[in-house]
């Protein structure tokens, strides 16, 4: 048997069949030739920003796509001394979504400085000009402090609907370009928090998913639940129960693997919820399980050339094809036909749908046509 060596970032960059994950692979926005892009400014005040977050709910501030360590307290009571000294502060930006709930894309971390020094969660300290507040929190301030640092006007740009998804990301790389550059995961892990972000990390660390892939897709990045959201979304997609979250039509895949993904990822949000999310996780876990006990973990990656004797890495198109296989096999047929799949798996890699431009319209759907012609024959 060949020796096994786990592809790891370091030792294998990409899957088999791996596109849409990094942000520099996006297609152009010509995909929308008429798109409407919608930013206006806006000033909202230090007492309103306030009301938003911590009485209405109505502005988000997600920790998980803020990569760079929390503020320090110095860093936060200077940002507080430049307020009460009337210094403005750069403009923060917030994706708005359908429902009017604002998003923080760059500025949380200025945001969350303010609500914790109005919550008197941090004293002043090392103040350079106005140190004789040194010492004191919020509430032990003179009325009059209290009053400038409230009405204090901020600075934003809002990104509303319909902008399309394709924008948002362009938009979100632009304003998060300080340290480790974001790939598309984990944007939109950052972008559409929900029902779907919590059913994808669910899934991606479940026992079940681990051992189907021999543990070989890497958690760093998100690489992971990237195979697992588009595994999702091919099967969402086959059974006929996606559909655009803004014109609730049957969601069409337009060769934007980004886009497609983001609109599932919004439609689970917003129409999946308690026990139907149970029940996907319920049968994902199923569906790896039995995989497994048929082909081990080399049930996702194609066979070997005669010449090579290493292990071809799991190829992403491949996983989503015996994934949905196996979740649309409810009488378990296929645990005693291992063969049928292993000549089916043969014909999708001489055809080259797997490996290459698999996100192409033309790909997708061809792959789509040799999964019901496979499907018909058992």
């Amino acid at each position: 048997m060949p020796e096994h060596k786990p592809y790891t970032d370091d030792s294998y960059e990409r899957l088999e069949g791996e596109s849409g994950l990094s942000i520099d692979e996006n297609p152009s926005l010509d995909v929308y030739p008429n798109a409407e892009v919608r930013i206006i400014p806006a000033q909202y005040s230090v007492s309103h920003i306030h009301r938003l977050c911590e009485i209405r709910h109505e502005l988000i501030l997600d920790p998980e796509f803020q990569r760079n360590s929390v503020w320090k307290t110095t860093q936060k009571t200077e940002l507080v001394e430049s307020i009460l000294m009337g210094i403005p502060i750069p403009v923060i930006y917030l994706f708005e979504s359908k429902d009017g709930k604002k998003q923080v894309v760059d500025g949380r971390q200025r945001i969350s400085a303010i609500i914790d020094f109005l919550e008197n969660r941090f004293r002043l300290k090392n103040l350079k000009i106005l140190g004789f507040l040194n010492g004191k929190n919020f509430s032990e301030l003179e009325p009059k402090l209290q009053g400038i640092f409230e009405d204090f006007q901020l600075s934003f740009y809002i990104i509303q609907p319909p902008t399309p998804e394709r924008v948002k990301y362009d938009i979100f790389d632009r304003v998060n370009r300080g340290g480790t550059k974001l790939n598309s995961q984990e944007m939109r892990n950052a972008l559409y928090r929900g029902t779907s972000t919590g059913l994808i990390k669910k899934i991606a660390e479940s026992v079940e998913f681990k051992k189907v892939t021999g543990d070989d897709i890497n958690s760093k990045r998100m690489r992971d639940r990237y195979v697992v959201l588009r595994a999702l979304a091919f099967y969402l997609y086959y059974i006929g129960e996606l559909k655009d979250p803004y014109t609730l039509q049957r969601l069409d895949y337009k060769s934007d693997i980004d886009d497609f993904l983001a609109r599932t990822m919004i439609y689970i949000n917003e129409n999946i919820k308690g026990d139907k999310i149970q029940e996907l996780y319920r049968r994902f876990t199923d569906a790896y399980r039995r995989i497994y006990d048929m082909f081990g973990d080399n049930a996702f990656r194609f066979m070997s050339s005669t010449i090579s004797s290493r292990r071809r890495p799991i190829n992403m198109p491949l996983m989503e094809i015996i994934t949905l296989i196996f979740l649309l096999d409810e009488r378990k047929v296929y645990d005693t036909r291992p063969g049928a799949i292993e000549r089916f798996k043969l014909d999708l890699d001489h055809s080259q749908l797997c490996n290459k431009n698999v996100d192409s319209s033309r790909s997708w759907n061809r792959r789509l046509y040799m999964i019901k012609e496979f499907l018909e024959e058992l």
